[in-house]
């Protein structure tokens, strides 16, 4: 058993308990200053913060105690730049003590790509593949769509194809999508027939209903598996609509609604009707001051199309003309051709979407110096045929007439129309500029491979007519719907 008083007896040892009561009391009397004099600072959250370039730092702050409770009032400094690359030091200062976080800034982000028609697609089978589209942007370097980069192919044949987009900013981030293409076929038959979807019969005179061909982009020749249905009089004045189907051996259906016109044969000439400018009184539009007699407007005009639509016309073709001409077909008796010359914005905003609505076919003649029709070229129920390139001023005097065309030589006409009908793109027919023309205007025309060319005499087609001096039925702003019918008589 331990002598305690021989011990505290002892030097030594005395000496070295009153060395850790001393120490023993100090760490005391330190622990109670510090818990009620001093601040105490901890970091929330990291010592070292990463930040994506141009967003927002949303500060952890710090927690700080003061006498055992918590504090809340500290000073933060900091030289952030969240715009720009680098590290930073956030600083919180509470009393005299502070203490230091890093943030560094960095751009982290890819860009992104948007496929356009998305992720997976269905392509036509035998079409070279055509890329819909992408685009590419970073958070940093805007636009690097032309910095994407695609991998693989995508072949005509059936199948399934998978392309990778890849793209990198500046700072190597690297964005990758893939798009399957599933090429398989997705098209229908393709119906034609030798006399037109909208035919006519001359009553009493059969015609043949099984004109068509169908021809498919996989399976070949499949006109064995067109079906008719509806049924046509031929011996009753009428308008007759067929229905056309074809399958192919994929479940591709296309189905072709035709309308047989059955009248009575024509023996009064075909009116072919000649407008020219027009204008939307629906609006609060009026005709012009200049030869407002040519102005038509719209309220007339969508009254003399649906008398046309309902009254079943027929709208012969260019060519059907001109075997009518060379006494090779009939035509019905209710057959007419709508023109328009100048080819004016007003026919565009005004005429055509009547025409459209109602589906009348059209033909404007161009002067293709213009920039009015370029932008038409493939609308519906549309034809642009020449009215000269720059022939359509009057400039002549000593002369019948004082167009153009009467005093220009033969080779600057040959020119003119040349460069005309290779705009237009086509040569059926063509309008003499204020009805004008010459002996080397028809043999310019001629030249150029044009087939009918139209005065502004009037009266009607015929068969035998001379081609290139065709009379037209004009419409004009007087013309009430009464005498618009009349004149079709």
């Amino acid at each position: 058993m331990v002598d305690m008083k021989k011990i505290l007896k002892n030097k030594k040892t005395k000496t070295l308990l009153l060395i850790a009561g001393i120490i023993m009391a100090g760490s005391f009397l330190y622990a109670a200053y510090d818990y009620g004099y001093v601040y105490h600072i901890k970091l929330n959250g990291k010592e070292t913060e990463y930040l994506n370039i141009n967003t927002e730092f949303k500060d952890p702050g710090v927690s700080v105690r003061y006498r055992g409770k918590k504090f809340k009032d500290y000073k933060t400094e900091s030289n952030l730049d969240n715009k720009k690359n680098g590290t930073y030091e956030v600083k919180y200062i509470v009393g005299k003590k502070e203490i230091h976080r890093k943030v560094i800034v960095k751009d982290t982000e890819a860009p992104v790509i948007k496929l356009k028609d998305g992720e997976k697609i269905d392509y036509g089978y035998g079409k070279d593949f055509v890329d819909p589209g992408f685009e590419a942007t970073d958070n940093v370097d805007g636009d690097v769509t032309d910095k994407v980069k695609v991998e693989g192919t995508v072949d005509s044949k059936i199948g399934e194809y998978v392309l990778t987009y890849k793209v990198s900013d500046s700072e190597n981030n690297e964005a990758v999508v893939k798009r399957t293409v599933n090429v398989k076929d997705i098209e229908g038959p393709v119906l034609t027939f030798k006399r037109g979807i909208n035919t006519y019969a001359i009553k009493g005179k059969k015609i043949d209903l099984n004109d068509y061909t169908a021809t498919d982009n996989f399976d070949g020749d499949v006109t064995d598996k067109v079906k008719m249905e509806g049924n046509v009089d031929f011996d009753k004045v009428g308008l007759y609509k067929l229905e056309y189907t074809v399958e192919d051996s994929n479940g591709n259906k296309s189905v072709v609604e035709r309308t047989v016109n059955v009248q009575k044969k024509n023996t009064k000439g075909i009116p072919v009707l000649m407008y020219h400018w027009f204008y939307d009184d629906t609006k609060g539009e009026k005709a012009g001051a200049v030869n407002s007699h040519n102005y038509i407007s719209k309220t007339n005009l969508v009254k003399q199309a649906k008398f046309l639509k309902e009254s079943n016309y027929y709208f012969p073709t260019w060519e059907e003309l001109i075997d009518y001409i060379n006494n090779k077909i009939d035509l019905p008796e209710k057959s007419v051709i709508v023109t328009d010359d100048d080819c004016v914005a007003s026919f565009f905003n005004v005429a055509l979407p009547v025409f459209q609505e109602y589906q009348i076919p059209v033909t404007s003649f161009c002067i293709t110096k213009k920039n009015t029709w370029q932008s038409y070229v493939d609308a519906e129920y549309l034809d642009l045929e020449s009215h000269t390139e720059n022939l359509h001023v009057r400039k002549c005097s000593g002369t019948k007439w004082d167009g153009a065309v009467m005093c220009t030589s033969y080779d600057n006409i040959y020119k003119d129309i040349k460069t005309s009908v290779e705009k237009v793109k086509n040569t059926y027919a063509f309008a003499y500029p204020f009805g004008h023309y010459s002996d080397d205007t028809i043999k310019a025309l001629k030249a150029n491979k044009i087939k009918l060319a139209f005065t502004i005499n009037s009266g009607r087609v015929r068969k035998g007519a001379n081609k290139y001096k065709l009379p037209r039925v004009r419409i004009n702003n007087g013309t009430s719907i009464e005498k618009y019918k009349s004149l079709l008589k």
